[in-house]
Parts: structure tokens; sequence; C-alpha cells
């Protein structure tokens, strides 16, 4: 069992003074479904100039085996892309075993260690900015959804229906999630940013799977739907619902839509098949 020096906190409220209550960091909450690529987004706000930004992370999972199933990303965008040398791994909790790289290689981070992804794990951020006079100004990335991140975290969920966390914890003193403020000539005052986790659900939810005009009834305009797709080069009709593993074309849940799946829409619009015995069942073809 991983053990931790300090509670998670969910909201960081408290230690906010008023003063300081535009500062905020918010992880984004998403469904996804079963072993699909997620990504999430992490706001700042900010309402003084920054010279760096300190982000622990607790991953833990609510459901067990709803988790983390393979490497974890992260990389500065937006404000931050252009102010930070890159958020680099500065300490983790467990000790890793072996220097195995776990993190993903590219642009704006680093990363260093090995993890298991066995609930719960930590890790520390650090993102100090390029130049001593250089400043993140004060502005903010707005809130999910609809708006730019300027942190985005990228990994691969688990096949297990449920939910885990993206949460801060206080793993020493100097490494409690906090924004650097030099603004004033020869001081550096650490804020405390009120904190938002995220959620993440796992799951399957297909609202129109084999209905791509999603009306609930089967007719030729679904017909023509797929014979689009198949033929024509239209794009695959994504299901509204995000927690769904395929396209609303893709009736028989091999990831293509084809000649077969014209022909079964053809066979419950004009020939009275029933649909659930032509159509597979997308939630128990998931992985």
């Amino acid at each position: 069992m991983k053990r931790f020096t300090c509670l998670a906190m969910g909201i960081l409220a408290t230690a906010v003074s008023a003063g300081w209550a535009a500062n905020s960091v918010v992880i984004e909450s998403k469904a996804a479904p079963r072993g699909a690529r997620v990504q999430l987004g992490i706001y700042v706000t900010n309402d003084v100039p920054l010279s760096g930004i300190v982000l622990p992370l607790e991953i833990r999972s609510v459901t067990p085996g709803s988790y983390i199933a393979d490497t974890f990303c992260l990389e500065a965008a937006h404000r931050l892309d252009s102010f930070l040398t890159g958020f680099v791994v500065v300490d983790y909790l467990p000790s890793p075993d072996n220097t195995a790289s776990w993190m993903c290689q590219g642009r704006g981070y680093a990363g260093r260690g090995a993890i298991d992804f066995n609930s719960p794990d930590a890790v520390i951020y650090a993102g100090m900015l390029s130049g001593d006079d250089d400043v993140l100004p004060p502005g903010t990335d707005g809130a999910p959804p609809g708006s730019t991140p300027s942190v985005e975290l990228t990994f691969n969920v688990t096949a297990t229906d449920g939910t885990f966390e993206i949460d801060t914890t206080c793993i020493t003193y100097n490494n409690h999630i906090q924004f650097a403020d030099d603004s004033e000539p020869g001081t550096v005052v650490g804020i405390v940013p009120a904190f938002t986790k995220g959620v993440v659900t796992i799951g399957c939810a297909c609202d129109c799977h084999g209905d791509p005009v999603c009306d609930h009834v089967h007719t030729i305009l679904d017909l023509n739907k797929v014979i689009g797709v198949a033929f024509r080069g239209d794009p695959p009709v994504i299901d509204p619902n995000p927690m769904c593993p395929y396209t609303d074309t893709g009736v028989n849940c091999d990831g293509v839509t084809t000649v077969i799946d014209v022909g079964k829409m053809r066979n419950v619009v004009f020939m009275g098949a029933n649909p659930e015995t032509e159509f597979c069942e997308p939630c128990a073809s998931a992985p």
C-alpha cells in the first residue's frame, strides 16, 4: 500500500486570502470510453505576474480498476508555452525501482523514473520561466469546456467502468501547489491558488449507434449516411455521447464503415430486420 505524508486537497480555498481569490488551478473533468486515449486540460488563472509554478498531483482510483492504463504525459501549452522552460518531474511517490522513462517524450517537459500506475500515484511538476526578467502576465485560461488550457495531460485509461481523480497533494512544505510571484523587486512570494480536482469517468454509452441521423427511427436517411461513409468518403458519424467507443455508422463494431454496414442498415430499413440482431451492441463489444 502506498502512503502519502499529507492529505490530498480538493480545493485549497481556505488557504487563499481575499487578495489572491483570482489565482486558481482547475483540472478538467471528462467522461471517456473504455480503453480510450484521454486529453485533459489544466486551466490557470493568475492576477499577478508569475515567475514559476509548482504543481504536485495525486492520482487515485475511486473505483478499483478504473485508472490510467499506460504512459502519463504533461505538456505546457497556450499562455505558458512561450514562457516556461518546461515542466520537469522533481519528485514522485513512491520511489521508482529503475530509471525507465514513464513520461511521453516530446516538447515542453522532461521526466525520469518509472511508475507502475497502481493507485494512488503522485508526482510533482515544477515550471520556471525562461529568464530572470520574464514573467507570465496576469490573465486567465478560462474554464472547461471551450477554453484553451495552459497545461495538457494525456493518457490512456483502463477498460473498467468507474472513476478516478487527479487531485493535488502536499508532499513537503516547499512543494505545495503554488505560484511564484516576483513582481516586487528583490522578493519572491509564494501564492497558494484555489485548486479544483479533475474526475475521469470511464464507461460506455451510445445514444445513436446504428441511428446516425439520431432521430430514434431507422429510415433511408440513416442508410444514406452509412452509404456516404462507406462509398463517398464522408467522415464517420461520431456518436453524440463521448463515452461511445464506435461510430454511429459502423453498425457491426469492427471499427470501420464498409459495405457490410450498408447491407445491415439496408436490411433494417427495407427488409424489416431487427436492429437488435443486425447491429452489434457497442458497449458489449467495447474493449
